[in-house]
């Protein structure tokens, strides 16, 4: 289970939407909500998944305040589940439902008719409908056959009505059934062709997968110099413009399960020396621009006579300023994770 915030006032009030999605299957359930307290998270898991599955036999979610409520922890007990929360900063643990996240936000953008946006809690609950019954080239079925274990009927096939038969009816239907049976086949036809595709993007999906793993699992070893990535960012900046990387620190230790230590003393930073390698990128010890080098002899360097003679000289004494008081102190930080600094009004 997961929320999405951030989203505009509906014209039920709504601006949150909570979703759940079962493990095994994919099936994917929302409850448009305007508030996100405990209490309205437990009643709307008891809306939406107890009172059609029963009690879920394990409850995974991030580290959300509600979430992780006494009375949504005491919510559980009585039902009798299990509760696992994922890392911090790490939304990859839980990637199955953050990839849900994207899918739905992504559905009810193309569907939004409102100028205000106002009615996306409506097209969010109709959606799930198509996407429970879309094909899941992962488990190769679709989540609504996974669960019911038949095939729900779509407006589409309700409209075509039964699958043309080779029983011979009159004149006046030749047509029609002509028609279904020329639908049919093409529908067939597309749903192949997009099962086929769809086999082909998971396969090349994975491929790209093994190597990143196999890369990052080779990739750092200890003493190497890389740049860690911090999401945090003071408050009077924007995120956009703020730089994430910071560092770059040095790997003290490696370990088998992607995580290394770094060294953190003295460089400035507080935070876990145990990081993700997923968290890490490789400071550049070389540029990756081309360079092209010009061989230039001594008696083509004609703008040494246009200088002046005293432009060797170093200049001395320019831009030195003798302090004659402070006036105030103030501390600041440039970060978050970074120490104070003292900053002087002279």
């Amino acid at each position: 289970m997961d929320f999405v915030t951030h989203m505009p006032k509906s014209a039920q009030g709504n601006i949150f939407l909570l979703l759940f999605q079962d493990i095994f299957s994919g099936y994917v359930m929302c409850k448009p909500m305007s508030s996100t307290t405990a209490q309205d998270v437990a009643e709307a898991y008891e809306e939406r998944v107890f009172r059609s599955f029963g009690a879920s036999s394990l409850i995974r979610h991030d580290q959300y305040p509600r979430f992780m409520s006494e009375v949504f922890t005491r919510f559980r007990e009585l039902l009798g589940s299990r509760q696992r929360a994922t890392l911090a900063y790490r939304p990859q643990a839980n990637g199955q439902q953050e990839r849900s996240v994207q899918t739905v936000i992504r559905s009810v953008r193309a569907y939004i008719a409102e100028a205000d946006q106002s009615d996306w809690d409506d097209h969010a609950e109709r959606l799930m409908f198509a996407l429970n019954t879309s094909f899941d080239a992962t488990r190769l079925e679709t989540p609504f056959y996974l669960v019911h274990g038949w095939d729900a009927q779509g407006t589409v096939s309700a409209m075509l009505g039964p699958r043309p038969s080779s029983i011979q009816e009159k004149t006046a239907y030749e047509w029609r059934r002509k028609f279904q049976r020329d639908y049919s086949y093409a529908l067939a036809c597309a749903e192949d062709l997009q099962v086929q595709a769809k086999k082909m993007r998971s396969d090349v999906q994975t491929q790209k997968w093994k190597e990143l793993t196999e890369r990052l699992k080779t990739g750092f070893e200890k003493g190497d110099a890389v740049w860690l990535y911090i999401p945090k960012v003071q408050t009077v900046l924007s995120r956009k413009l703020a730089h994430m990387w910071h560092g770059p620190f040095r790997i003290d230790e490696v370990h088998d399960d992607f995580r290394v230590r770094l060294k953190v003393e003295g460089t400035g930073y507080r935070v876990n020396p145990w990081v993700h390698i997923s968290r890490l990128k490789p400071r550049a010890l070389y540029p990756k621009r081309p360079v092209e080098e010009v061989e230039v002899g001594e008696d083509d360097d004609f703008d040494t006579a246009l200088l002046p003679e005293d432009s060797w000289e170093p200049d001395s004494g320019r831009d030195e300023y003798e302090v004659e008081k402070i006036l105030d102190l103030r501390w600041s930080k440039r970060t978050r994770t970074s120490k104070r600094s003292k900053e002087y009004l002279i």
